[in-house]
């Protein structure tokens, strides 16, 4: 009989069991790989995820010492466990830090611009436009402030939203709401330029979407 063992990824990331960081790090799993959370009672458990695939599971345990454990069952193929592994380390190491600590002014406005147009009536058609397009410029903001942490220069081509999404998984990062933010800046030029009404479900999402992208990078 053969012994197989599971697949195992160890790292350290430091600072991740920190209160914000944990939490941020638990929500990030949960938008980009739809991670729940298991009740662990373990000694020196601080989180337990566990991401679905398949049928088997890939668990995301980290420990008051900055560890980090991820495991999975051996009937995943190890080239997916590998890639999954390295994503969730490289969102640990995204965790660690608030972009409001490095640009409070940019991400404090589109902050602002989002709690403006959560004010606006769904039901009224140009108000639906305008929320939509202030999601989009939310969305932007993010993007840009995400390429400057980075040390991405922002060049004239990067003024396209596509750009921007393509130049920070050029250099590792994870997008959050990558085609949430692609459906909306679609929905956006239709109104710009065909003066089309996003419909209240429409608008509703985008709002939505814009929020979770900024709350990755701006922790209440």
């Amino acid at each position: 009989m053969s012994n197989l063992k599971r697949h195992e990824r160890k790292a350290i990331v430091l600072g991740i069991s920190a209160s914000d960081s944990i939490e941020r790090f638990r929500h990030r799993l949960s938008r980009e790989l739809s991670s729940t959370k298991v009740e662990d009672r373990g000694q020196y458990v601080l989180m337990h995820e566990r991401v679905r695939l398949n049928g088997n599971f890939i668990d995301i345990i980290v420990y008051t010492t900055d560890r980090i454990y991820i495991s999975a069952s051996i009937n995943i193929p190890s080239e997916t466990f590998n890639d999954i592994a390295t994503k969730v380390v490289r969102i640990a190491q995204e965790s660690l830090k608030k972009m409001e600590v490095f640009c409070p002014a940019t991400l404090l406005r589109a902050k602002y611009i989002l709690e403006f147009a959560s004010k606006l009536n769904l039901e009224n058609e140009q108000e639906r436009m305008i929320l939509l397009i202030l999601s989009d410029i939310s969305n932007e903001i993010v993007l840009g402030e995400e390429m400057r942490d980075a040390g991405i220069e922002v060049t004239p081509s990067d003024e396209y939203i596509t750009n921007k999404i393509e130049r920070l998984k050029e250099k590792g990062k994870i997008v959050c709401e990558e085609e949430g933010i692609k459906g909306i800046h679609e929905l956006r030029n239709g109104i710009v330029h065909r003066g089309d009404i996003p419909n209240k479900i429409q608008a509703k999402k985008a709002l939505q979407t814009a929020q979770t992208v900024l709350k990755g990078c701006l922790k209440e």
